[in-house]
């Protein structure tokens, strides 16, 4: 059984169609419409729009590293691309000793022999860019099986083609269990006070790379024999470099190299979220509210009222500050506290339009008719309401988007959820105003009055059409 009658559809098909030409004449609302529309674009292709995952926060170039398309100026082109290389480490060691072939050898000594052995693999990187990269790291793993009598140590090292300077950039011993997924970073301070440097003043990337030539990484592996007899298996795959570039995407990196743009792409999808459900929770509250209030009047109406003026002098952010640090900060009770506080100048306006309301003809007849006040309530007064509420509910969007981006800011936001109000926050604490890195202040700051000023230019639209105290004359 259909949920409106024929003639219920005709007539609320005629309304739509109705509003549709007088909304379509204004100009402003049909801008807001269109600025919501590419954020909901963005919302719902993130997955295909971004080549990263924002909460990951994957390493993919350089912290602070500037947008790709920045390179078109003359002063930026000397910024540089994220590199990625495999090595296929190559054995360059021969001797008696080693049975196997290629990056799986296995070393076996005669019974009586006693002396230090060594196995280097080597491989090549061509470093190419103009200027010396700020950071790199590293991939290899590496195994040693069925060690009998032995003691063996790993080095890893680069070797500089001009100075034929090496560093030593890992460094293991007989351990257990032999063998590891070894991760080797330029940012790591183990290793920079190992080689000699300072961290936060000296730049191993600069060092390492310096200019442009065929760099030796060499992985050196040395065996000591225990006892006559002594074996080792050694497996050595494939490892990855990675250069990390100076420019990188659409909006460059933050301090720790992660994908701007990825961040503010997904954060359409929480800001929309958020203004959305916050706002229709507080409509319907304020609806509900004001329809029970204006319509029952008495003790009710009193009760209630006091409640709201209770509630519009209660200053609100400061308020919510404290129960998200009560309740935990988790983007679900965010919507519930915004929905709560955002009602009351709702509940006023409908209040008073069902105080006129009442009082009408049609009120009359049904309540003389035996109408009781649900179905009266239900049935008359709030599809009365409804087109001022829904005016409300488009401008109380944005109230609800300003509300979460300023928690956020402030650090009270989801750790868990991408928004841009924890992006901004994050370029607060993290050096972005310092830097002056406006890739990561201007886009969300700007995606956030964007997306606000679209309901706003749709809610005074439509309250333009709606309210008949606001029509133009023709």
């Amino acid at each position: 059984m259909p949920i409106l009658s024929k003639d219920a559809r005709i007539i609320w098909r005629r309304r739509i169609q109705g509003f549709w030409e007088e909304f379509s004449r204004k100009k402003i609302g049909i801008l807001g419409l269109i600025m919501l529309f590419v954020f909901i674009f963005m919302a719902i292709f993130a997955p295909w729009l971004t080549p990263y995952d924002p909460l990951a926060q994957q390493r993919v170039a350089d912290g602070f590293a500037m947008p790709q398309w920045v390179t078109v100026f003359p002063q930026f082109q000397n910024l540089t691309n994220t590199e990625s290389v495999w090595f296929d480490w190559s054995k360059t060691t021969e001797s008696p000793y080693i049975i196997g072939y290629g990056r799986n050898v296995t070393v076996t000594y005669e019974p009586k022999a006693t002396e230090t052995f060594r196995i280097k693999f080597e491989s090549i990187y061509t470093y190419k860019a103009p200027v010396p990269p700020n950071s790199f790291y590293l991939d290899f793993s590496w195994t040693a099986g069925n060690v009998e009598n032995m003691e063996y140590s790993i080095n890893l090292y680069v070797i500089n083609p001009r100075t034929e300077k090496s560093f030593l950039l890992y460094y293991k011993t007989n351990t257990t269990p032999a063998g590891e997924n070894s991760h080797v970073d330029s940012i790591d301070p183990i290793l920079m006070y190992r080689l000699g440097l300072s961290p936060g003043v000296d730049i191993l990337g600069n060092i390492v790379f310096p200019d442009k030539g065929d760099y030796r990484f060499v992985l050196e592996m040395f065996f000591k024999p225990t006892n006559p007899s002594a074996r080792c298996d050694i497996n050595v795959r494939e490892g990855q470099l990675t250069v990390l570039g100076t420019a990188h995407g659409i909006l460059g990196t933050d301090n720790a190299g992660a994908d701007l743009w990825s961040q503010l792409v997904w954060g359409a999808r929480v800001s929309l979220m958020i203004g959305l459900i916050a706002a229709l929770l507080s409509t319907t509250i304020g609806i509900t509210v004001g329809v029970v209030t204006g319509y029952l009047g008495g003790i009710v109406d009193e009760a209630m009222m006091r409640v709201v003026d209770i509630l519009l002098c209660l200053p609100i952010l400061p308020l919510l500050l404290s129960l998200v640090f009560l309740f935990g900060k988790n983007i679900f009770y965010i919507i519930l506290f915004v929905a709560i506080f955002g009602w009351q100048g709702l509940s006023r306006i409908v209040r008073s339009q069902v105080l006129s309301l009442r009082e009408s003809s049609f009120i009359e007849c049904a309540t003389a008719s035996g109408a009781s006040k649900t179905y009266i309530m239900t049935k008359h007064l709030v599809p009365n309401v409804l087109p001022v509420a829904f005016a409300s509910l488009i401008l109380a969007v944005p109230s609800a988007i300003l509300f979460e981006a300023s928690l956020s800011f402030l650090g009270f936001g989801d750790p868990r959820a991408p928004t841009w109000g924890k992006i901004l926050q994050m370029g607060f604490g993290f050096g972005g105003f310092s830097h002056l890195a406006w890739w990561w202040i201007i886009p969300p700051g700007l995606c956030i009055t964007l997306l606000c000023l679209a309901f706003v230019f749709m809610g005074h639209a439509i309250d333009d059409v709606v309210n008949p105290r606001l029509r133009r004359r023709r």
